[in-house]
């Protein structure tokens, strides 16, 4: 389509998409585009937008779903919680740890089942990219000063986000109220 004519997006994929679906709409695209040359045509292009992505997103998705084989879903998406994050980690080697995929995939198996053994929820991605011997990626908010986070305020998508998360959290409107009257 034209951009006078854009076609239209699938309104369920606008919003926040966990791991296992981002998955499923890889597993999606990944039908319709199985190879590489497939996945840079304009028809894959297209159907990224058409869900929402940018192509990279799409190709990104794709790659996983690729990556996590039906046997490996089970375990992935059981009571311990793994983030997306972890597994684009594991799938693509983003922090570089050089270990080659059945041992990233190896490490991550005994991830889980320790967790599991412990009673834990969940494997974050630093323990992840520890344990895999990779560097460690700081999480951006945390690396700022707290004058570059409050100046990110000022953006009006950031600021509505902000207001969004406190009315739809109860937890977070308590919390705001008390430091305001504090």
């Amino acid at each position: 389509m034209s951009a006078l004519f854009p076609e239209p997006t699938d309104p369920g994929r606008s919003g926040y998409l966990d791991a296992a679906d981002r998955i499923k709409l890889g597993d999606t695209l990944l039908i319709r585009f199985p190879t590489e040359a497939a996945c840079r045509s304009s028809a894959f292009k297209r159907a990224a937008t058409r869900h929402g992505l940018s192509v990279a997103q799409a190709k990104e998705y794709v790659t996983l779903a690729r990556w996590f084989s039906p046997d490996m879903r089970p375990r992935i998406f059981s009571d311990v919680r793994i983030s997306y994050t972890v597994l684009r980690e594991a799938a693509r080697d983003y922090s570089r740890s050089n270990m080659p995929d059945h041992q990233r995939w190896d490490v991550l198996r005994s991830m889980i089942d320790a967790a599991a053994s412990e009673g834990r929820k969940r494997v974050t991605a630093n323990e992840y990219r520890s344990a895999i011997g990779s560097r460690q990626v700081p999480n951006q908010a945390s690396a700022m000063p707290a004058e570059a986070v409050i100046r990110q305020l000022e953006r009006p998508d950031v600021w509505q986000a902000v207001v969004d998360y406190i009315v739809a959290d109860p937890a977070s409107r308590r919390e705001v109220l008390l430091r305001l009257s504090a």
